[in-house]
């Protein structure tokens, strides 16, 4: 069953490589997706700004930590919800 999230991801700042920005997009996902899937899927069809790593997909790696909404997760392993906020965790 297809539904549509809306999610808030931080991308970097077009006047200040060092500075990140909130883009807001609305995305078509089908069924439960991670917040990997709904990441890869605004990059392929929405937003070639956007930064993210991927590596393992088995939560193995922790290559792909990154912060929604306020809290440090693996994006391969969290299930992506309308109303997300994803930035990517800068100090590691």
């Amino acid at each position: 069953m297809n539904r549509t999230l809306t999610v808030r991801c931080a991308v970097p700042s077009a006047h200040n490589s060092e500075n990140w920005e909130f883009r807001q997009y609305d995305i078509e996902i089908e069924g439960e997706s991670s917040v990997m899937d709904v990441l890869k899927k605004l990059y392929q069809q929405k937003d070639h700004d956007i930064v993210f790593y991927s590596y393992c997909r088995q939560g193995l790696c922790a290559g792909c930590r990154v912060e929604v909404n306020g809290r440090r997760v693996l994006a391969c392993q969290t299930l992506a919800e309308s109303g997300i906020e994803i930035k990517p965790v800068l100090d590691d």
